[in-house]
């Protein structure tokens, strides 16, 4: 019985740790979103194929990222928890760097990503991806991606229509996602 036990609690602890995939966190009540944010998502480019890539791929990889940053809410208590040692990360710009990450191993080509930046070297600075459909978009006109502000849950809209921020693009910011 004893090892029955211990095998059990070792099972138990290597699934646990295992690795989490942003296919494993995509559950049906992500599909209305999904569907939304590529009909966002092909107002800026017109490849189908990539835009629902993408738009999955914004919508739950946040998720995974959650779970990874043992994220709690609300967000600037997260923050508090970082910025006192007791969590290695998610802040905002951890999310724009990681999920840019995610989204470089898949070398779409119809879009481009910025950097978004607002309040920049202030207490309340927020950091976003933009995404536009090529060099010549206008960085106002791009979508925002946006994992932090609700603890995980991607929000999204245009960079002109945030209620909250005022971004602006952060050309170094663009070097540190873009290979």
């Amino acid at each position: 019985m004893k090892k029955l036990i211990i095998l059990i609690i070792t099972i138990f602890l290597l699934n646990s740790c295992g690795a989490v995939t942003y296919k494993q966190i995509h559950t049906p009540q992500d599909n209305p979103k999904i569907e939304h944010l590529k009909q966002e998502l092909l107002t800026v480019s017109n490849n189908k194929q990539e835009a629902k890539e993408l738009a999955t791929l914004a919508v739950t990889y946040p998720k995974v990222l959650a779970n990874r940053y043992h994220l709690v809410s609300p967000p600037l208590y997260h923050n508090f928890l970082v910025n006192t040692g007791q969590r290695k990360r998610g802040l905002c710009f951890h999310f724009v760097e990681d999920i840019m990450q995610e989204i470089n191993t898949r070398g779409f080509k119809s879009f481009k990503f910025r950097w978004g930046r607002a309040n920049a070297d202030k207490i309340n600075e927020h950091n976003v991806i933009v995404v536009t459909g090529n060099k010549n978009s206008n960085f106002n006109d791009g979508i925002i991606l946006d994992a932090w502000r609700n603890s995980g849950n991607l929000l999204f809209w245009r960079v002109k229509d945030d209620p909250k921020y005022k971004f602006k693009e952060w050309a170094e910011g663009n070097a540190r996602i873009n290979p």
